[in-house]
């Protein structure tokens, strides 16, 4: 790379930019894309590969005239490395070459979709990190705190009003809206939930109005709520798959067990983020806390309930890709006995023992109302272990994990001697405790 070029990139490295939001985007002639507003007119805009190829752009007019990477790109491109795989010391992507900058940025196209409402906080976590002088800036990001805006916080409360949207994906100001009702006041017409975004927003009065009638608690409900109801999709859509093979619709053409172990991960990170990032902006109650224990608990049930070749008695005839691995006929498999190999460029949420890792670190008082439930699925997955000696590391850790608890839990005090429960007399000592 000449000097003049390795000067734009260390440019853009190094450059303050902030993004705004990240949005997807749908365009009958360009296809699917994400958004990357910045805190300026500028927008970068990065292309499903699987619809145009290795495709980025920004809206400046350097790109536009010259249709070579910009500062904007370059900038983007070390923020998402650093923020989606692994934060690198400053001055690591300087060799990096325009052709690099596609094939990587693009390449991380999944992996945006699946962080996307966390992506403006995790960038500008990432960049200060980055900056920073001390070496501590090099592990990974934190969970960022989400709600902490007055704008995300009444998109948040208004979002409980639709059935289906989650609040990072909510807009009361739709493509409908004609442009430049911001500046004509607080009133939108036509469009009532806009209206009252623009009062809740600029009116403290009626923010805190808002906020007495649509509580915390029930924002991080009725969000957990539409998470669940899209995990029990997910498993539906599966099912529709397996009894009728690929279809017209789009929600469930190919949606194998790959394709639903993915979601899953996906949704199970989402449900851990957010439950951080309420926290954080605001204590949860504690019935709040024990749903999203019992979401995860659900997930994982239905995940074991499914330890079944799902291919074997299809009525369609099914495309079997040379080498396919078992774990590719078996949720369970994929997800729990069997699952991928990691590496270096995987990232962590993917890495992780698929929710009892997340179980392990929260609160036992968020999970031990599960116990019982927890220590029938170990049951079940002893059941149906095909090598004792070789057991699932999720079965290890939640063996661990129940057998951990029980030991705190029935601890003899030093006035009188008692015999500590073992595992398999675990499911008595736990009625007497929770009648």
């Amino acid at each position: 790379m000449s000097p003049p070029s390795a000067n734009h990139v260390t440019s853009g490295i190094a450059a303050d930019f902030v993004v705004d939001r990240v949005r997807r985007h749908e365009s009958r002639n360009r296809g699917a894309y994400f958004a990357f507003q910045l805190d300026r007119p500028e927008s970068v805009r990065i292309f499903d590969p699987a619809e145009r190829g290795q495709h980025v752009e920004c809206t400046c007019e350097e790109f536009r005239s010259s249709q070579v990477i910009c500062i904007h790109i370059y900038w983007l491109f070390d923020g998402l490395n650093s923020a989606l795989q692994t934060p690198r010391a400053p001055g690591t992507q300087q060799t990096v070459s325009p052709g690099d900058v596609l094939t990587q940025i693009s390449a991380l196209y999944g992996l945006i979709g699946s962080r996307l409402s966390l992506l403006p906080s995790l960038l500008g976590a990432t960049r200060d990190e980055i900056s920073s002088d001390t070496d501590d800036g090099m592990d990974a990001v934190d969970s960022p705190a989400f709600f902490d805006t007055r704008a995300d916080q009444v998109r948040d409360m208004l979002s409980v009003f639709d059935t289906a949207i989650l609040p990072e994906d909510y807009d009361p100001r739709n493509a409908s809206t004609p442009a430049g009702n911001e500046q004509q006041g607080l009133y939108v017409p036509n469009n009532l939930p806009a209206t009252i975004f623009q009062m809740a927003v600029r009116d403290e009065k009626v923010f805190e109005s808002l906020r007495d009638v649509v509580t915390h608690d029930i924002c991080a409900n009725v969000h957990f709520s539409k998470l669940r109801t899209r995990a029990r999709e997910a498993f539906a859509r599966l099912d529709s798959y397996i009894e009728n093979g690929p279809e017209d619709d789009a929600e469930t053409a190919g949606h194998d067990i790959p394709q639903c172990a993915t979601i899953l991960r996906i949704i199970v990170d989402q449900i851990c983020q957010f439950r951080d990032c309420r926290e954080s902006s605001g204590p949860l109650s504690a019935p709040v806390k024990r749903r999203v224990a019992e979401i995860l608990v659900e997930i994982f049930q239905e995940v074991c309930n499914r330890n079944e070749d799902v291919y074997y008695r299809i009525g369609w005839e099914r495309e079997v890709a040379n080498g396919e691995p078992d774990r590719n006929r078996n949720l369970y498999a994929y997800l729990i006995d069997d699952p991928p190999r990691s590496n270096s460029s995987t990232p962590n949420w993917m890495k992780d023992t698929f929710i009892i890792d997340r179980l392990g670190q929260m609160p036992a008082d968020e999970w031990r109302h599960l116990i019982e439930r927890l220590t029938s699925i170990v049951d079940q997955m002893r059941e149906r272990m095909e090598d004792e000696d070789d057991p699932p590391l999720a079965y290890t850790k939640l063996e661990r994990i129940i057998q951990e608890y029980t030991l705190e839990a029935f601890e003899p005090s030093s006035s009188s001697v008692q015999r500590r429960p073992t595992l398999s007399s675990h499911r008595q000592s736990q009625r007497r405790r929770f009648e």
